[in-house]
């Protein structure tokens, strides 16, 4: 009798594990994403994104191989985004688009640009406008190299804002 009623707990611990393990597959408690394309899948969970780009493409672990990200033009489906670092520089980076869809999400507050300065370039004023439209924007990290005259003119337009230069070069 003994033994039947240890089989029965058994059986009833595993299928509860089971449901649990199921109802949290789609569970990020962490609310990280390695791409783009992974966080528009679940995108009010996602409040950080670090995407890594190698010769303009990220690896999608899902298909095996490196693959183009989704568009930046998706930044407005992502409800809950604060943090976002770009590794990197996708094959088909325009600065200004970037900057300009940016301005989609209102509660970012950490913009990390970890590339090369010959990726990134200095900032336009149209690119400055976009970022000035930030308003909780509190980081923005640039790259290696900046130069110094067009860092204290964003320190300037952004005074509220942390502006930081990588001290490692990139790519």
């Amino acid at each position: 009798m003994k033994s039947v009623k240890n089989y029965i707990h058994f059986v009833w611990m595993f299928l509860l594990t089971m449901n649990v393990v199921n109802a949290q597959s789609g569970f990020n408690p962490m609310g990280y994403a390695t791409s783009l394309r992974e966080a528009l899948k679940e995108p009010e969970n996602i409040s950080t994104i670090s995407v890594y780009y190698t010769r303009g493409m990220i690896f999608d672990v899902e298909q095996g191989k490196p693959t183009p990200d989704a568009s930046f033009e998706k930044f407005a489906e992502l409800s809950n985004l604060k943090t976002f670092r770009l590794n990197g520089c996708p094959f088909d980076f325009k600065q200004e688009n970037f900057f300009c869809n940016l301005t989609k999400i209102k509660q970012l507050e950490v913009l990390e640009l970890r590339m090369s300065y010959r990726q990134l370039g200095s900032l336009s004023e149209q690119s400055i406008k976009c970022l000035k439209k930030l308003k909780n924007l509190r980081r923005l990290n640039l790259p290696y190299l900046y130069p110094q005259e067009d860092y204290l003119k964003l320190q300037e337009f952004l005074p509220e804002c942390e502006i930081v230069i990588n001290v490692y070069p990139g790519e």
